[in-house]
C-alpha cells in the first residue's frame, strides 16, 4: 500500500515537470521568456523632438534686379499672396546705359519705312520710339548696360548692311529696384519662372552672401 502511494506521488511529480516544459523544450513559451522578448531593452530607442518631426527646410533666396518701380510693385503684390514667401525691396542705382538707335526721323512714316528696311536686312529688333531724345521719332535696336556689348552689336548689324544706326550714351536712366525673394526650395522652383516671365529686362541672380 505504501509502495503504491509513493509510485502515485512519483507519477504526479513527473507529470508536473513535463507540464512545465523542462523535458520537451517548451521553455520558450513560458511567461518569463515572453516578457523577456517583449522588453528587449537593447532595441529600445528614445525619440527626441527632432526625430519625431522633420526639421523645416531652409528657405532659399533669389534676387530679381533691374526692375522698374511698377514691375517691383507687381511682383511684391503676387508674392504677398503666396504662403511662406518673403520679398525684400531695395533701390538699385543703375550705371549708364548705351542705346543703339536710328535717330532723327522726322515722322512715323519714315520710322515705319526704316523698320521695314531693317526686316529686309534680317534685323528684327527695331522698335519705333516717339518723342525720342534725338528727333521726334527713332527706331531703337537695343539698350545695353555695357559699352563693349553695345559696340559689338552695332558692328554686327553693320555687317548686315545697317549704316544709319548710332551708339548713344544715356547717363540718367530711370531708377531701378531689386527684390530678394525667400521661399522653400520646392515652392521657389515652381513659382520663380512664372514670376520672371513678364520681366523682359530683369536679371535673376543669387542673393548676396549666398
Amino acid at each position: 500500500m505504501r509502495l503504491a502511494f509513493f509510485l502515485l506521488l512519483l507519477v504526479n511529480a513527473a507529470l508536473f515537470v513535463w507540464g512545465q516544459g523542462y523535458w520537451d523544450g517548451r521553455e520558450a513559451g513560458r511567461e518569463p521568456e515572453r516578457m523577456r522578448r517583449q522588453i528587449e531593452a537593447d532595441r529600445l530607442r528614445i525619440l527626441t523632438e527632432t526625430d519625431a518631426a522633420p526639421a523645416a527646410a531652409e528657405p532659399v533666396c533669389k534676387r530679381i534686379q533691374w526692375l522698374s518701380a511698377g514691375e517691383a510693385d507687381a511682383v511684391q503684390a503676387l508674392v504677398a499672396a503666396l504662403p511662406g514667401w518673403e520679398a525684400g525691396r531695395s533701390p538699385r542705382p543703375e550705371a549708364p546705359t548705351y542705346w543703339v538707335v536710328i535717330a532723327e526721323l522726322g515722322s512715323r512714316a519714315l520710322a515705319e519705312k526704316k523698320k521695314g528696311e531693317l526686316r529686309q536686312l534680317g534685323v528684327n529688333e527695331g522698335e519705333i520710339v516717339e518723342n525720342a531724345e534725338f528727333g521726334p521719332f527713332a527706331v531703337s535696336l537695343g539698350v545695353f548696360r555695357g559699352q563693349q556689348t553695345a559696340e559689338e552689336y552695332l558692328q554686327a548689324v553693320g555687317k548686315k548692311g545697317v549704316r544709319s544706326a548710332r551708339l548713344l550714351k544715356r547717363d540718367t536712366p530711370p531708377e531701378k529696384f531689386a527684390l530678394d525673394l525667400r521661399a522653400g526650395t520646392a515652392e521657389m522652383s515652381v513659382r520663380l519662372a512664372e514670376l520672371m516671365a513678364p520681366l523682359a529686362q530683369a536679371e535673376l541672380v543669387e542673393c548676396p552672401g549666398r
